[in-house]
């Protein structure tokens, strides 16, 4: 039975909003210690960690499409 479990995190950068939560995280020594006190925080009923909207947006182009496929 392993006992380490790990989760990764994707951030794609040509996105503003999602570049800037990246810079942000990175800024952190112990990026794993930052996300573990996000989490419970969110699980006591702190502020969310997660905002529900935000106004930045990218435009997807068939060459960002043409990566995936």
């Amino acid at each position: 039975m392993k006992v380490i479990k790990t989760k990764g995190v994707s951030f794609n950068i040509v996105d503003p909003f999602q570049k800037r939560l990246y810079e942000h995280a990175a800024r952190h020594t112990n990026f794993s210690a930052y996300v573990k006190a996000l989490i419970q925080r969110d699980m006591e009923g702190g502020t969310a960690a997660i905002p529900s909207t935000h106004t930045d947006s990218v435009q997807i182009t068939k060459g960002m499409l043409e990566q995936f496929i």
